[in-house]
């Protein structure tokens, strides 16, 4: 059962990325997908990605692709292997209590890939993710829900349902949400894709 559940996942998010011309400009569509059947791993937040996924706007672009996409990931978070990248002294427990990630495609995803990164966030409302940084480019999409997003050198950013934001190579950014929860499908490309972020240094 759950197989099915990340093959329908992949296939919409395979829709998604065809469907949002920024997406396909970012990173080809990798040829190297194949099963890696990694196990399924719980935390607290990703309860919350089926009760309160965050609202998803009406007449956006790539709507249907979207939502498939969205409703696809809800139906998967009880059986992904959701993951903290970091500790309670860097963000706080309420943070990691309404937080958490899952490589859907990548080095160590449920499908594995050398050639892109592919991953789901969530983040619930009133969260302050912290500055951070990783080697490779970004690119966020942003499934539902908004956000504040900061990048150094560039204005605040607000991201709603559609929208995607990219981050150079080591770009320190930040993220935070609002009244409603974020959930997000995150790309990298570039070296170091096996490699998690990192808080950046003061």
């Amino acid at each position: 059962m759950s197989r099915a559940l990340f093959d329908k996942a992949l296939e919409a998010a395979k829709a998604f990325h065809a469907a949002l011309p920024a997406l396909a400009e970012f990173q080809p569509w990798p040829s190297d997908i194949r099963w890696a059947g990694r196990e399924g791993h719980q935390v607290p937040g990703a309860a919350l990605v089926q009760s309160d996924p965050g609202y998803a706007a009406k007449g956006i672009p790539a709507e249907a692709e979207v939502r498939a996409l969205q409703q696809a990931i809800i139906a998967l978070a009880p059986h992904a292997e959701w993951r903290h990248t970091y500790t309670e002294e860097e963000v706080g427990q309420d943070f990691l209590l309404r937080y958490g990630w899952f490589e859907l495609v990548g080095p160590t995803g449920h499908f594995h890939s050398l050639q892109t990164r592919m991953t789901i966030g969530y983040w619930g409302p009133g969260l302050d993710y912290p500055w951070h940084q990783h080697a490779p480019e970004e690119l966020y999409t942003i499934l539902s829900g908004s956000a504040d997003f900061m990048a150094k050198g560039e204005e605040v950013r607000r991201l709603v349902p559609g929208d995607t934001k990219m981050h150079g190579p080591n770009q320190p950014h930040a993220m935070i949400t609002n009244e409603h929860p974020i959930l997000c499908f995150v790309f990298w490309r570039g070296e170091g894709l096996a490699d998690d972020p990192a808080m950046s240094p003061d």
